[in-house]
């Protein structure tokens, strides 16, 4: 019984706090922003954020309510479904939050290169997106059929310290059809 009266408790009072950030405009309740000088909080995206971590409190509060529940009355399939999800959204606030912040939004946004790489481009921190698209720049992706090179990275593929040459199935851009690709290292006059 005290596990379901602590469980709801706590729910109700992470939906409160998401809808005082999100609704009532409560910023001093987020984390960094709160002790941010007057400069750095105009670079960040404040609304998006906002949003984001209100909605995201309100989703875990009725998720965690659920948990308990199902739990307390002996559904302890149901139980692990929605903890499950609970701690799976708790991961995606905490790694979402990144976007609406100055460093983030910083970042080379308008090139098409980021464009190919949308999911790291929103995960990673700039310095391991940098590192991740200098290790990639290193390899080449080269049609068998026609020959084309084509930069690995700008071909929307990732790869960094990796040994070998695999082969893979790529769209070529010269062929305009699916062909196989050589992936290799770039020789010296090929990082022109």
């Amino acid at each position: 019984m005290i596990t379901l009266i602590t469980g709801i408790f706590i729910s109700i009072v992470l939906a409160i706090l998401g809808i005082l950030i999100n609704h009532y405009k409560y910023y001093k309740l987020i984390a960094g922003y709160n002790r941010a000088t007057e400069e750095i909080k105009k670079q960040y995206d404040i609304q998006g954020l906002a949003e984001h971590i209100g909605n995201g409190l309100v989703t875990l509060g009725v998720l965690l309510i659920f948990s308990v529940v199902s739990h307390y009355y002996g559904f302890y399939s149901w139980f692990k479904v929605f903890f499950g999800l609970f701690i799976f959204i708790a991961l995606v606030i905490i790694i979402g939050t990144r976007k609406f912040m100055p460093a983030r939004r910083n970042m080379r946004t308008s090139s098409a290169v980021d464009a190919q790489h949308p999911f790291l481009y929103w995960l990673l921190s700039s310095s391991a997106y940098k590192a991740i698209e200098n290790g990639t720049r290193q390899w080449l992706q080269v049609c068998k059929k026609c020959g084309h090179k084509q930069d690995y990275w700008e071909a929307g593929g990732v790869r960094g310290g990796g040994i070998g040459e695999p082969v893979k199935l790529q769209l070529c851009e010269n062929c305009q059809k699916l062909r196989m690709h050589k992936i290799r290292r770039k020789t010296e006059s090929e990082f022109i």
